[in-house]
């Protein structure tokens, strides 16, 4: 083996060409690289989604949303059913099974069983639309088009070719435009003219209909030159509609539909308003292929708008929103600027510590890895994104701290005399093997994210990768190159002693430490209960806390009823607060009114990102939440956050499933009280809130039937009348486009039923009033399903909560009354009108989620009702389960390799033992910095755990080499305190590397990412308290730990010479 490593050793160019091949390759992988803004996820889940227009929710459920449901229970391989039915609409969403072997199987059994169902009502005209969800399904940029002038139809024009030139461009899947208002045919049809000559609107409909018709008879029966013979009456202009015969007779006038209607080109019915940045105008959403980079695609988009705009007049406004190329970019510059920053500094502390040439190779070896696992990454399918991005941060620590400790060694060794390959030799052996260790422990903790489930085990699966890519091409780096790389003499011939001082210094305070070992453990003891139990209590854990965020929604609901015109003039002065507000750091904001509810409108508001500003977005919450409480007309105003992140639920999830209305809705209401009364929990929402007013017609059937009126005149009659019919479609002018029909102007009142009247099968007018009556009832709720039973959906979100002690700038302008009030306990029941509860404690998504169930106590007060929970406030529950099992079987893994390594049973739970002490500077670092703990928090955490283990493996190495020296010949105390000082040089180079590579970015000198702040923060900080644990509480355990063993084998020895005596 030493002969092999020596061979090794002498081979420089090897060497220098294996460094350059990684860099090389991985440089050519970088430029060639796929960049998105989150790993290629397949969600799992699939919507099905069917249109039913005019009917009521109850409608819809029974007619529709039940027949579906029906079907898709027999699928095998679906996790959960949940669906809802609204007005005119059915929306049904199917959630597969996590881990199946055959997904696509399942996705189109899902599809056949929509396609089985037939028996839709005849005004469901589209089939079932079911589409499947996974992140290349969310544009990347969305392009508005607005007309300064009010040109709507020059707008639209533009529209329509922009949308067709965008959808041709290279890495573009599809365009979309929700705005859009498709052009139709319309039909108004004189009710006086109808009268007049006696029609009634189904004659219109059946003659419009069969009129527009295309049929193929047969052949022409010539052998030699066999034609088919068609018969062709479609519609080819709105001339030809209006010269429809609606009625004729032998020797009577022929009416022609141009005699009783106005026809020609509108638009669809304005069943929603969007506004963008203020405008009302057209949105084009562009979505990527799954495999186009996100920066050249969307580059790609505004060359090819900007092309288009020269030839546009100059009414028309272009202009761009949600563009999510702009954070992916933005944070590939931070990690660059930061990395060449971290770079130079680390050059710097080798520099001072070491050679400059042993500084240059080891500052090499960092490119080397992280260029070669670009292309490893690239090789196996995966992108540049936000989790590998913060994988590469991962591994920086320790694959500085590895070659540190490899070069540190041979520095040493290369000093001492005989010859210089054979010196760096044993510096490498002395080190290699438990190099090796770390990097299989740290492999074997990183694989732990594999076992993770949900839609966050899908989205981390690549940092994993990472981790493994890096540390392998670590591991052949430091073994094929960097020693060989050090095998050069020194040309000077003087070894740096300006360190020997600090050594000397610190041997002689590891004399008095390791005198005082027993009071020193315990106070770190102490220290780390203290610490663990000031955490609890004072610092939050959120899974992707919103302090990032760089999107805001303000949910806008009027009184039940407003039409959408009323709802958009509050959206309009929301809009001005928000533009007053928040200033330079609007990007841009969408108004959505109506989508659902006409009194119910959703503005979406995207901010600068946080890089670029200096208020929080959670300040800003708190500011407009002040704010829009003095707009007018509105009944309710909702300020919320978008976490950063993977797509997740609300906060706080709860379904209450029974088949029993009056306890569901009981129970609803009573959780929804529970949740105003405990402080921080905010927009509180159910999906079971009542719709508009109905005025329903109450037919008498045998009133009907005396008089001869058909159920389907009157109801075609009215739905032409308020709503339009669809009649049938043509090709105008190369363009696909519906034809409708309507009573008047469309504009009728209530009034018009008790006016109207009805031809019955005899063609005789009867006026509705003689066979109906009208009734006012309330509005019905929306219908929720989960798993085919009624169900409704309680959400709410939580307020990030900051360390106790740390308040937000929002809350130091607050008054000091506000900022004083005592924690109240949660189990506290409210009394008298809903008071908020939990003065200062962060929230708890997972404890405010069980208190509420604990107090809402359903299985005793609404036994019939059954409580699912979900979210966020389940998925970290989820998630963090499904790691800390993972995570114990690789600590379980780990402990094996040191228990062989060291041959002791012992020895392992030393480095081990460093773990949880080395989490007390994270806890310290994340409270002064008024940060909560987060899954980055986390992520850096466990690379802290590697460059600790690191550092404490090669220390009980090193102490146990030292041992088998020097142990019978001197006091233990000074061997121990020897060899500790011979690891400090090592120890320090690989605090203040690591440091200088992350500290940068952790401060924002390079920019700032809030996203991998957390992570560098544990990683930095954590490693700063970890330095001392290393250097002070391992040496002191270590001697504790062979204390107790010279005890263990004086008792035996005691007992075996008793035994001997006997």
């Amino acid at each position: 083996m030493e002969s092999f490593l020596e061979f090794l050793v002498k081979q420089k160019k090897f060497a220098i060409v294996f460094s350059l091949a990684f860099i090389a390759i991985g440089i050519l992988s970088v430029v060639g690289m796929q960049r998105d803004q989150f790993p290629t996820v397949d969600f799992e889940v699939l919507s099905v989604t069917t249109a039913y227009p005019g009917a009521s929710p109850e409608d819809v459920e029974k007619k529709v949303t039940n027949i579906i449901e029906d079907e898709l229970l027999g699928v095998s391989g679906i996790k959960e059913i949940t669906s809802s039915s609204r007005e005119g609409l059915s929306s049904i969403i199917v959630t597969l099974e996590a881990d199946l072997k055959d997904v696509t199987t399942v996705k189109n059994d899902v599809r056949n069983a929509v396609n089985r169902v037939k028996s839709f009502p005849e005004e469901v005209t589209d089939l079932p639309a079911v589409v499947d969800f996974n992140v290349s399904d969310f544009p990347v940029i969305t392009v508005n088009i607005d007309s300064t002038s009010g040109n709507f139809d020059q707008a639209r024009q533009i529209t329509d070719e922009l949308q067709v030139s965008l959808s041709r461009i290279k890495g573009v899947a599809a365009v979309d435009n929700p705005s859009y208002l498709e052009s139709e045919i319309q039909i108004k049809v004189n009710p006086v003219k109808l009268d007049k000559f006696n029609m009634s609107i189904n004659e219109v409909i059946a003659a419009i209909s069969s009129r527009n018709a295309r049929f193929t008879v047969g052949g022409n029966n010539q052998e030699s030159l066999e034609k088919n013979i068609v018969i062709l009456s479609e519609f080819e202009s709105i001339d030809d509609i209006k010269n429809v015969v609606i009625k004729s007779s032998f020797d009577g006038p022929v009416i022609r539909l141009g005699d009783i209607a106005e026809v020609f080109r509108g638009q669809e019915e304005e069943m929603s308003i969007t506004r963008v940045n203020g405008t009302k105008g057209f949105v084009l959403q562009v979505r990527k292929q799954a495999q186009a980079d996100i920066i050249r695609t969307v580059k790609r988009v505004r060359e090819k708008v900007s092309e288009i705009q020269v030839n546009i007049p100059d009414d028309i406004n272009i202009f761009y929103t949600d563009d999510s190329s702009e954070a992916v970019e933005n944070r590939l510059d931070i990690i660059i600027k930061n990395g060449y920053i971290g770079l130079a500094l680390v050059l710097v502390v080798l520099g001072v510590f070491l050679s400059i040439k042993t500084a240059f190779w080891v500052a090499v070896s960092i490119p080397v890895t992280l260029l070669g696992t670009v292309f490893g990454l690239g090789l196996t399918g995966n992108t540049i994104n936000l989790i590998s991005l913060s994988g590469f941060i991962l591994v920086l620590g320790i694959v500085v701290d590895d070659s540190i400790v490899i070069a540190e060694s041979i520095h040493h060794y290369k000093s001492k005399e005989g010859s210089l390959y054979k010196n760096v030799v044993t510096g490498l052996k002395r080190v290699i093997l438990p190099v090796i260790t770390t990097i299989i422990s740290t492999m074997l903790v990183m694989s732990s994210f594999f076992l993770m489930g949900g839609v966050l085990g899908k989205f981390i699966y690549v940092l994993p990768v990472v981790v493994i890519f890096a540390l392998g091409i670590s591991f052949l780096e430091i073994t094929f190159a960097l020693p060989a790389h050090l095998a050069t003499p020194n040309k000077s011939g003087k070894q740096k002693t300006w360190f020997i001082p600090v050594e000397n210094f610190y041997n002689k305070c590891m004399h008095r430490f390791l005198r005082w070992r027993y009071l020193i453990v315990p106070i770190f003891i102490a220290l780390l209960v203290y610490s663990a139990m000031f955490a609890m209590k004072n610092i939050p854990f959120n899974l992707f806390p919103s302090r990032g965020a760089t999107v805001m929604f303000a949910n806008i609901e009027a009184p039940n009823g407003s039409s959408a015109s009323y709802t958009e003039n509050i959206v309009i002065d929301v809009e001005n607060l928000i533009v007053s507000e928040i200033g330079d750091d609007l990007k841009s904001y969408t108004s959505k009114v109506g989508a659902y509810f006409t009194n119910k409108a959703d503005i979406e508001i995207a901010l600068s990102p946080t890089s670029d500003r200096e208020r929080t977005a959670e300040d800003m919450q708190e500011k407009l939440k002040e704010l829009v409480k003095s707009v007018e007309g509105a009944e309710e105003i909702k300020i919320s956050l978008l976490r950063p992140g993977p797509p997740q639920g609300a906060d706080i999830e709860v379904t209450l499933v029974s088949d029993n209305d009056s306890q569901r809705a009981l129970a609803a209401d009573r959780l929804e009280e529970i949740l105003k009364t405990i402080k921080g929990v905010d927009n509180i929402n159910r999906n079971d809130e009542i719709g508009k007013p109905r005025i329903e017609t109450v037919l008498d059937f045998d009133e009907m039937a005396r008089l001869g009126v058909d159920y389907s005149s009157v109801y075609r009659h009215l739905r032409t009348a308020f709503s339009g019919s669809y009649v049938t479609d043509a090709t105008i002018a190369g363009k696909d486009e519906d034809i409708r029909i309507y009573i008047g102007e469309n504009d009728y009142t209530e009034n018009f039923i008790k006016n109207t009247s009805v031809k019955n099968r005899q063609g005789n007018s009867i006026p509705m009033s003689q066979f109906s009556t009208l009734r006012e009832i309330a509005g019905e709720p929306d219908y929720n399903h989960l798993d085919g039973d009624r169900s409704i959906k309680v959400t709410a979100s939580i307020a990030d909560g900051r360390p106790r002690g740390r308040p937000s700038s929002a809350q130091k302008d607050q008054s000091e009354n506000q900022n004083t009030d005592e924690l109240q306990s949660l189990d506290q029941k409210p009394e008298g009108a809903p008071k908020a509860r939990g003065g200062g404690r962060p929230p708890s998504k997972t404890i405010i989620l069980a208190q509420a169930l604990k107090e809402l106590n359903a299985a005793v007060d609404y036994p019939q009702v059954s409580i699912i929970t979900a979210g966020g406030a389940q998925e970290s529950i989820d998630s963090l389960q499904d790691f800390l099992r993972a995570f114990v079987v690789a600590i379980c893994g780990i402990y094996l390799l040191l228990a062989i390594l060291f041959n002791s049973y012992s020895q392992p739970m030393l480095v081990l033992a460093a773990v949880p002490f080395s989490l007390i500077g994270v806890v310290w670092a994340f409270y002064f910095h008024g940060e909560p703990l987060s899954f980055f928090a986390l992520t850096g955490s466990l690379a802290l755990m590697g460059v600790i283990v690191n550092d404490s493996l090669v220390m009980v190495s090193h102490l146990n080499y030292i041992k088998a020296k020097s142990a019978e010949l001197e006091d233990k105390i000074v061997w121990i305190a020897r060899g500790s000082k011979d690891r400090l040089r090592a120890v320090v180079l690989t605090t203040l590397t690591t440091m200088a590579g992350v500290l940068p970015l952790a401060y924002g000198i390079g920019g700032t990412d809030v996203f991998l702040q957390p992570m560098v923060l544990a990683l930095g900080y954590g490693l700063i308290f970890g330095t001392v644990l290393t250097l002070i509480l391992l040496p002191c355990m270590y001697m504790m730990n062979y204390d107790f063993i010279n005890m263990l084998g004086r008792i035996r020895a005691k007992f075996s010479r008793k035994k001997t005596t006997a």
